[in-house]
């Protein structure tokens, strides 16, 4: 549950990060660069306090130069996978909001269940199903919501004088800046 909160905590305040002017982030490899060696050093410290040093030695995978030189390569190739994972997810917020990547990371929790079962042949539980359930329920009704939003905002293509033609698509998302603007008023 801890993690779940922090979770949405994280992407809410990147969200603030990237989308107010004010702090100079609007890009997500300037503010990758800032968080990057942050989070680095938090686990860096985490995982000398936690994990069980003493057994590198004697693991297989660092006993000579070849799984030396395969196992850094693998770490290698772990570390860019991960490294533009977090970058597009910053692009996503950037572009759209927090709540979007969430409902990304569940859509993935649900492939992940989806995968477990059908190709590792894992037991497909009652508590499986009612969790696919409901994955699936709550991304459907925030994805009605947002057709409903953005249909409501937009009632007709031909609707020329409304000024509702966009070239960019980035108005159909709240940009904190704009609220920013709107609350101090004249």
């Amino acid at each position: 549950m801890l993690a779940a909160v922090m979770s949405g905590f994280r992407w809410c305040m990147t969200q603030i990060l990237l989308q107010k002017e004010s702090y100079g982030l609007k890009n997500p490899l300037a503010l990758m660069s800032y968080v990057t060696p942050v989070m680095a050093l938090a686990t860096g410290l985490l995982s000398l306090m936690f994990d069980p040093w003493l057994d590198f030695r004697r693991n297989d995978y660092f006993y000579d130069s070849w799984h030396v030189l395969r196992s850094s390569f693998l770490m290698l190739i772990g570390g860019s996978l991960a490294f533009f994972m977090v970058l597009t997810e910053y692009v996503l917020i950037s572009a759209t909001s927090a709540v979007t990547v969430t409902i990304a990371g569940v859509v993935k929790e649900a492939v992940t269940i989806l995968v477990a079962v059908f190709y590792f042949h894992d037991q497909f539980t009652l508590l499986k199903g009612i969790g696919l359930l409901t994955i699936m329920i709550g991304v459907s009704l925030f994805n009605w919501y947002k057709y409903l939003k953005l249909k409501h905002a937009h009632p007709g293509e031909n609707d020329k004088d409304a000024g509702l033609s966009n070239t960019n698509g980035a108005a159909k998302y709240v940009i904190l800046d704009n609220m920013e603007d709107q609350d101090e008023g004249p």
